[in-house]
């Protein structure tokens, strides 16, 4: 694995002017997830506007024949919020839905009553959750290289708890420290932060544990997991000179 320094940041422009799209900043804002939020599309790797998805598309939000781009409506600010996570995380620098699943979840709606089918498809739409394995994520390797993606057992209070941790880290340049912060999935540590869980010690195999927060509980099932200092791929990397 590359060692871990000040990784580079997916730029997302936000263009228009809606409730949705307000609601969006405020949660990149307030992500641990140093993400930089452009005024310029230019300058940007990915576009979120409030424009309606072009037909086909897929839940709305991405359309095959419109890379780089996601549709921000106010049903869909959560799932963003997921996927610019994931695209922040994998280092992207574009991204385009995968023409097979955009086909299969977006059929044709036609005939008399087409009106009905377009709001029952919506409503089934709101139960799809952010799948990372729908889209093409367009990365560079040394920067995929520096993401995190393994498993890793948790402990909250008592409990240990086998998980799978995807996530990668930065050194901030106001205090100097390390921050990591990355998405875990686990049923378990889900509930356990659905009942005010919060402090957490996780680790890599025999590794020593290092200190974390289960800091949110996403829509989706998964728990961000945020850090300061050493991240336990480092502490497992420490383990394995020894």
């Amino acid at each position: 694995m590359a060692p871990f320094g000040v990784p580079e940041v997916t730029a997302v422009a936000l263009t228009g002017a809606s409730p949705a799209l307000d609601r969006l900043r405020h949660a990149l804002d307030r992500s641990p997830l140093p993400f930089e939020v452009v005024a310029d599309p230019a300058e940007a790797d990915l576009i979120v506007t409030g424009d309606p998805a072009p037909t086909p598309n897929h839940l709305g939000v991405a359309a095959a024949q419109v890379p780089d781009t996601f549709f921000c409506t106010t049903d869909t600010v959560d799932y963003l919020v997921a996927a610019l996570t994931e695209a922040h995380l994998a280092g992207a620098h574009g991204v385009r839905v995968r023409p097979p699943v955009q086909d299969h979840a977006d059929q044709p709606v036609l005939g008399f009553r087409s009106h009905v089918r377009r709001a029952l498809s919506r409503l089934a739409d709101r139960q799809h959750r952010f799948d990372p394995n729908h889209y093409d994520w367009i990365t560079e390797e040394s920067v995929e290289a520096e993401v995190f993606d393994g498993d890793v057992v948790v402990t909250v209070g008592d409990e240990e708890i086998d998980a799978r941790l995807r996530a990668r880290g930065h050194v901030d340049g106001n205090d100097g420290h390390f921050h990591w912060a990355g998405m875990l999935y686990s049923d378990r540590a889900a509930e356990l932060k659905g009942d005010g869980k919060s402090r957490a010690r996780v680790r890599i195999g025999d590794a020593e544990p290092v200190a974390a927060k289960l800091a949110e509980l996403t829509q989706w099932g998964t728990v961000r997991m945020t850090g300061v200092g050493t991240p336990p791929w480092a502490a497992s990397e420490n383990l394995s000179s020894v």
